[in-house]
This record gives C-alpha cells, structure tokens and sequence, in this order.
C-alpha cells in the first residue's frame, strides 16, 4: 500500500516567512495549514499531513530514491515552485549544510508555534526517529536544549547511537520525561547484552551500589551467553565489572570466562579472586581451564598460584577430567607442567609396589639372621654388608616411589599401615646389626 506525504501548498510561504524573518507571512501560512490528519483514497493510497516541524527536517520533498517512511509530493504552484528552487540554490551556494539551516529555522520558529505541541502531534513518524535517520545531531541537540524531552523509549534508542548520546548526557537533568520508567528501560538492555546502558543507568540512578550491581549480572548475563563475543565482555570491564556474580550453581563471570576461553577476560578479572575459589560443586578454576581446552588458559591460571590437583566433589581432579572427558590440549598441557596422575587401576599398582618392597625389605632381617647363624657361611661379614646394602635399596626404592608426584593421596588399611612400620622397623635393625658387626671385627 502506497503511503504519500502531502507538502503544502503553505510551507513555502512558511519557509519564505521565516528565511526572511516576516512574522506575517508565519502567522498566515500556519493559520492555513491543513489538518494533521493521514487519509485513505478509493484505490487505497494513504495521504498524509504533518506539522510544519517536520517538514523544517527535510526542508524540501525528497526524491523517491532518498524516502523514508513516505512518497513525498507537494501541491505548490510555479510561483512556489521557482521561489523554493531558488532559495536552495542560494543555501547551497552560502555553505550552510541542511542542519545549520533548520536549527536556524526552527530557532525562529519557535517564536510563532510550541515546537514541543507540534512534535507530540502525531505518533509516526516519531519526531526524534525521524532526526536519527537524517543523523541531525546539531537539531537534536538544539530541541533538547531549547527543552524538549524524550519519553523512555526516545531516550533508550537515541542512546543506542553513539553520536547522539552527548546531547543526552549533557542535558539529562531536564530531557528525560520519565526518569524510572527509562532506568528501568536501560536495566533490560543492560541485562540483554547492550553494555553502553551502563553509562545512561550511571546517569539516572543515585544509588551506585545498585548501578555496579546490575553491571555485574550484565557480565555474567553476557558471558553465559552461547553467542557472546570477547569484546562485548571487555566492554563491560572497561566500566567496573568485577566478574563477582555467580550464578545458581555457584560458577562466577570469571570461572565462565575461563571455561569458554576468553584469555584476555580472565587476566582482567584474576587480580579481583581467589585463585583457588570454587563452585558449589567443588570445581576450582583449573577445571574450568581445563574445560576451556586451551594451553594459553591453563598456563594463565598456573602461573597464578592455583592447586592444580585438587579435586571436586565428586573426588574429580582436573588432570582425571581431561583424561575422562578427554581434553587432549589440557591433559599434555597438564603434563607439561608437571600435573600427571594414574588411573584407578595405576593408583592400586603403585601401592602395591611400595608394599611389596617393604615386604621384602621386612623379610630380609629374619633371612640375614638366619644366614648369620648358620654354620655353612663362612664370612659372615660379607653378608651382613650385602644384606643390609640390599635392604637399604630396595627401601630406599620403596620411599621414593611413596614420595613421588604420582603416587596416589589416599587412605591406606591398616594392615598395609602395619607392614610399612615393619620394613621401617626390619631396616633399622639391619643397619644396627650391621655395625655392630663392623665394630666387633674392627676391634678384634
């Protein structure tokens, strides 16, 4: 359906009035003004009127390649015609672009008409929509000064383009018509990933504590996002986040900034944690790093001092979880930096081999005394030196197995308990025994 826009027969003696500043001239082509109506014709075609304000904004129809929301078409006559050709020609010979020129026109205007009457007059095209399109920076920092104010949603769309928000700041105390309504406006874009209503909520609310608040569900709204994208996140940082916020699991901004790997995000946001801080179901920061499968992010959160080998709740360590999920990065990455372990099975394996030696570590005393007093060896000293040679390696073996880096943390029966007491016991007595037999043959 065809939508047109009627141009006047009376604006050009509107705009020749306020060019040549003839009062008589405005007064009488605004007593003359059609209604501000939009009518509908037998073939369906919309006609419509608006007020003299926007028609100051285009300043002459459009062509229909250039139109936005209508067709322009006027109904001046050739006298009309040739004085509106001309008085362009000379504006555009001047060198005063088209914003100049309306704020100067709308400035004289002002004398004859409210301009704020004129604006809230009809509801489309929306009057500071229409300034936006045309990129009227200059105008519409002229109406909000001059008093004009914009309802929330005016105030929350003008915000999103980055070359009017000047204006609105500047003139915040007096632009805004519905200060709560319009906070409220900013919180749900804030929280719908559109941080620059961080800066308009600063603006409008007295109460900062709320404001950082918001900040920091925003950040963690953004980061738990599936399509979130780093500078969105590093954006929010620029303004205060601190990444503080957890969600219902317990998982702050910054464990999901680590899990999605977002290394630039985490290096902002560590200087504010606790390296070794955890969810509510136990999983430090290296599991999330080890999630993120990335080296970069595993090496970042080592070098800042977290316990790579606690484990979760669910007794998990994060070189088990890059082994069970697998992780191949994470789990070399892992390894590389020292953090190793064993399987369930490779765990008992190693406990069984500390235990075996320390049982032959315990046999070895009774057999060295058996030896010892037997009338079939002759140089007993011998023996007694290769014995307890023996048993000082195979427990010696036996403590640094038990001390090594992947010998598993866990609770040991007491019977095996028992037989570590016994090789501790079988070796001390073997050493013993064995200088007493030295010194004996040192003094004969």
């Amino acid at each position: 359906m065809e939508h047109v826009l009627i141009w006047p027969s009376q604006y050009p003696l509107l705009l020749r009035g306020l060019v040549e500043q003839n009062g008589a001239f405005i007064l009488d082509a605004l007593e003359a003004w059609p209604n501000c109506i939009t009518s509908k014709d037998e073939q369906g075609v919309e006609a419509t009127v608006l007020p003299p304000l926007f028609y100051l904004q285009w300043l002459k129809p459009i062509e229909p390649f250039e139109s936005c929301y209508f067709q322009h078409i006027d109904e001046y006559d050739e006298q009309q015609q040739a004085y509106t050709a001309q008085l362009f020609a000379h504006i555009e010979q001047s060198g005063m672009t088209r914003q100049e020129l309306s704020v100067m026109l709308l400035e004289r205007f002002a004398q004859y008409s409210d301009l704020t009457l004129q604006k809230d007059a009809v509801n489309y095209p929306n009057f500071f929509d229409l300034l936006v399109s045309l990129k009227y920076e200059q105008v519409f920092t002229w109406c909000l000064t001059t008093g004009m104010t914009l309802t929330p949603q005016e105030a929350s769309s003008t915000w999103e383009k980055v070359s009017f928000r000047a204006a609105v700041e500047a003139n915040i105390d007096t632009c805004i018509s519905d200060r709560p309504a319009t906070a409220t406006i900013a919180t749900e874009r804030l929280l719908q990933k559109q941080g620059e209503f961080y800066q308009l909520l600063e603006l409008l609310c007295d109460d900062k504590e709320q404001v950082a608040q918001l900040l920091e569900q925003a950040l963690l709204n953004q980061v738990t996002s599936d399509d979130v994208k780093q500078p969105e996140l590093i954006n929010l940082l620029t303004r205060g986040a601190k990444g503080t916020e957890r969600d219902a699991q317990g998982r702050s901004a910054l464990m999901w900034a680590i899990e999605k790997g977002f290394v630039n995000v985490v290096e902002k946001l560590l200087p504010n944690h606790d390296i070794n801080d955890t969810d509510l179901q136990g999983q430090t920061m290296m599991h999330f790093a080890v999630k993120s499968n990335l080296a970069s992010m595993i090496e970042l959160i080592i070098q800042h001092g977290v316990d790579a080998t606690k484990e979760d709740a669910q007794c998990q360590s994060p070189y088990r979880l890059a082994m069970k999920t697998p992780l191949l990065v994470a789990k070399k990455t892992l390894e590389k930096k020292g953090v190793k372990e064993l399987s369930e099975q490779g765990k008992w394996l190693k406990i069984k081999q500390v235990h075996f030696l320390y049982a032959l570590v315990s046999l070895l005393l009774p057999v060295q005394l058996l030896l010892f007093f037997s009338e079939y060896i002759e140089d007993k000293s011998l023996l007694v030196g290769v014995a307890t040679a023996l048993g000082l390696l195979l427990f010696g073996s036996a403590r640094s197995v038990r001390r090594g880096q992947l010998y598993p943390n866990m609770s040991h029966p007491w019977s095996l308990k028992g037989l570590s007491a016994l090789s501790w016991f079988s070796v001390s007595a073997q050493i013993l025994f064995a200088l007493l037999i030295w010194t004996t043959l040192l003094r004969g």
